[in-house]
């Protein structure tokens, strides 16, 4: 059983023994005896909750409200837990980025149009945009077309 649920639990019985026990004597000598039943001196009739007589009651109390401590150190430990998850979740949302709905893009050059609408290079849209990054290399296709005398020879064309 850990710390919390121990707590909890000594947290109820006490509270069972030295609150709510005496409280609903008191209660109960007001009601079932009228004024007659509580005397004049109410420490006195506080100290009688306590006494060998109503030791099964007191004892009956303090394991109700330690059940009762024990089911809400569950609940606030539960809730703790939650806290924690929706924390940590909410963290995860605010790093992912994503991309939804049409983007503008320039049919030549492929230059994106923001919200603002200026035209950016689609790699600084994507880079704003996301947690992408880009290193520029240049693809076999275009090295031949760009570069047909150093390449040409070197790559096999595709297709």
């Amino acid at each position: 059983m850990s710390n919390i649920k121990i707590k909890w639990l000594i947290v109820g019985a006490a509270f069972g023994y030295f609150v709510f026990h005496p409280l609903v004597h008191i209660i109960s000598l007001a009601h079932f005896f009228g004024e007659q039943g509580v005397s004049t001196d109410f420490l006195s009739d506080i100290l009688r909750a306590f006494s060998i007589s109503m030791l099964p009651w007191s004892i009956a109390f303090m394991i109700l409200n330690a059940l009762i401590g024990l089911s809400w150190g569950k609940i606030k430990q539960a809730d703790k837990e939650k806290s924690k998850i929706i924390k940590e979740l909410q963290t995860a949302l605010e790093r992912v980025k994503t991309f939804s709905g049409m983007l503008p893009i320039c049919a030549s050059c492929k230059k994106i149009r923001d919200d603002r609408g200026y035209w950016n290079k689609i790699e600084a849209y994507i880079e704003k945009h996301s947690e992408a990054e880009f290193s520029h290399g240049i693809c076999p296709e275009c090295a031949r077309k760009l570069y047909p005398e150093y390449f040409s020879d070197i790559l096999p064309s595709e297709g």
